[in-house]
């Protein structure tokens, strides 16, 4: 395998980075205009240069030939996950100052104008629904453009090894004449989820090699919520400390490997719900599926108590250790989602959505407890990037 360098546009906190690294990618440089999201990056990435602007800028001033910024040659992968609504077809004559331009559009420029050997792309599943599945398609009829051979994958993070139900689209590049990564494998077991709006691309979701008998595919247990953070000690609605001493010894392999390199726990801290929202916490039963349904009626939120019927169970649900988290937002908001510690009356901390997300515990998050909650869950879950990035690795 030889040595790849990366350029991640859009970084974020610097989740997709995180998985890249340690799958033996040298990400040299990042870019990220959230100014809490960077410093949390900046913080993981000791090694990596990390730009703090608008992508457009950052490409101007590579056309400007800014010696600080990388130059082509230098850039063996480009990844990122720009944001798809606007992108209407890549231009490759536009106007670079035109404020329409999207930012899938900045991204090809600097893939235009980089030309590395390999592209990663990453973004919600919602990309596939957009303007009826056709941005997907232009981006790659781009990328091809632009001299890449490229496809589309639909990843479940819970098959390697994330416990949460989180699909992601990654579209993957290779220049003409080098090999294209292969998708990876699942390999653990995952209980069945439903990926909304992707019919049209149902052939690129990416599947347990079960080949219809289950003799063929012998997959790892599924990481459970106990697995991720029964360890974690005990906090208050509101409470918990940026800054605490690790409980006893973690129990398990997963918690061993998320706390591998931290001496502190950072992070354990959790928003806190006002009068009406705690007492329907504390009214949720401790118990598997236990959700808005099983409120009393007065605590029942209106809302939701409209439509009669069980369409929204997750709503003000409550996690239980053998089962998964929802995917992880940018919110622990019980009205969006189940969000209620197993046993404890409270929300999930921001260290416990990182561990949900598949986050090394020295990984310390900057800013206010918003951003810090934002910045999870806006993030690539590092195993996806850590797996993505060993195919690469093996094509190149």
């Amino acid at each position: 395998m030889k040595s790849i360098t990366c350029l991640d546009l859009f970084a974020g906190c610097g989740g997709l980075s995180n998985g890249l690294v340690q799958a033996g990618i040298q990400v040299r440089w990042a870019n990220e205009l959230d100014g809490h999201a960077a410093e949390t990056y900046r913080q993981s990435h000791p090694g990596c240069n990390v730009f703090e602007e608008d992508v457009n800028l950052l490409y101007r001033r590579m056309l400007d030939g800014d010696k600080d910024l990388p130059q082509p040659g230098e850039v063996d992968l480009v990844a990122g996950g720009p944001p798809c609504q606007g992108f209407s077809g890549y231009n490759r004559h536009r106007n670079v100052e035109d404020p329409r331009n999207s930012l899938v559009e900045s991204f090809l420029d600097v893939v235009e104008h980089i030309k590395p050997r390999y592209v990663l792309m990453e973004n919600v599943p919602g990309m596939l629904s957009l303007d009826n599945g056709r941005v997907p398609m232009l981006v790659l009829a781009a990328l091809e453009s632009l001299g890449y051979r490229a496809k589309l994958g639909i990843l479940q993070a819970g098959y390697y090894g994330v416990p949460q139900n989180r699909w992601r689209v990654f579209i993957v590049a290779a220049a003409v004449g080098l090999k294209l990564l292969e998708f990876p494998i699942p390999v653990h077991a995952f209980p069945r989820t439903t990926i909304f709006g992707a019919t049209a691309f149902r052939a690129n979701v990416v599947k347990p090699d079960t080949a219809g008998s289950d003799l063929f595919w012998n997959p790892k247990s599924t990481v459970t919520v106990g697995d991720a953070i029964s360890d974690l000690p005990e906090i208050e609605n509101g409470g918990g400390a940026d800054e605490m001493a690790y409980p006893p010894p973690s129990l398990n392999p997963i918690q061993e490997n998320a706390r591998r390199g931290a001496s502190v726990l950072y992070d354990h801290r959790c928003a806190r719900l006002e009068d009406l929202m705690f007492a329907r916490c504390v009214a949720v039963p401790k118990k598997p599926g236990a959700g808005w349904l099983d409120l009393p009626e007065n605590l029942k939120p209106k809302n939701l108590l409209r439509h009669g019927d069980d369409r929204y169970p997750n709503r003000f649900g409550r996690l239980h250790w053998e089962g998964t988290f929802n995917t992880i937002v940018t919110r622990a908001y019980p009205y969006w989602s189940c969000v209620f510690h197993p046993e404890q009356d409270r929300v999930i901390s921001v260290r416990e959505s990182a561990r949900a997300q598949g986050f090394p515990d020295r990984v310390r998050f900057a800013g206010p407890l918003s951003s810090r909650y934002r910045q999870v869950g806006n993030a690539v879950p590092p195993p996806l990037g850590r797996v993505l990035g060993i195919e690469i690795l093996r094509a190149a």
